[in-house]
């Protein structure tokens, strides 16, 4: 699993309403700092840190997957009101959103209030589509929003692998056939007891 961040120290307060969320987290993945791969987080010491999971398996399609977004207040002060926004793209479909967040037009969205040196942990499943395509890679992104008015506070992003049903087929037919093989083995052990006995038996009763 891939994971990349990017991300400045912001503080600040986010009102109620996400308006313009899609707009302002496709900016966001944007960002100008630096993507780090498989990084769980980001930024000074002293920052508001995000990082996010999904499995570490490639899922089928039809198969679900929830991921976790974990935010770490290490600003020194509260974190009040701010919004924490995650992009899910198909072929993913949003199945239920954890932790009383709500999901508009693909984006999961949470109220984010943490006191200092808080951690809360955000999650999200989603379905693959049963006519993903095998190989399709699905990036997933997250952005904390701690001001209206200033660039994201942190963004994370996941990437998700849609597996190939085809692959698992065929090898669920070669432990099939494994199987098969071991049973004929047994029921030949079987037989040849059952003749061994039969002759002992005739043998003794002469």
């Amino acid at each position: 699993m891939t994971r990349v961040a990017c991300g400045t120290d912001r503080r600040g307060a986010f009102g109620r309403r996400a308006g313009g969320i899609g707009a302002g987290l496709l900016a966001a993945v944007l960002c100008s700092a630096p993507a780090v791969a498989d990084s769980g987080g980001f930024g000074d010491a002293d920052a508001v840190r995000l990082s996010l999971s999904g499995v570490a398996e490639s899922p089928l399609p039809g198969e679900e997957v929830v991921y976790r977004a974990t935010v770490v207040n290490g600003a020194g002060l509260e974190v009040e009101k701010g919004l924490l926004a995650q992009h899910v793209p198909e072929p993913l479909t949003v199945q239920e959103v954890g932790e009383g967040g709500i999901v508009e037009e693909g984006v999961a969205n949470w109220r984010v209030d943490l006191p200092e040196e808080g951690e809360g942990v955000y999650t999200v499943r989603v379905r693959v589509a049963e006519d993903a395509e095998a190989g399709e890679r699905v990036v997933s992104t997250a952005c904390l929003l701690l001001d209206r008015d200033a660039e994201p506070a942190a963004c994370a992003s996941d990437t998700l692998l849609v597996g190939d049903p085809t692959v698992l087929s065929r090898v669920g037919d070669l432990v099939d056939r494994d199987g098969m093989v071991r049973a004929v083995g047994v029921g030949v052990l079987m037989l040849l007891v059952w003749l061994l006995w039969r002759q002992w038996g005739a043998s003794r009763r002469s």
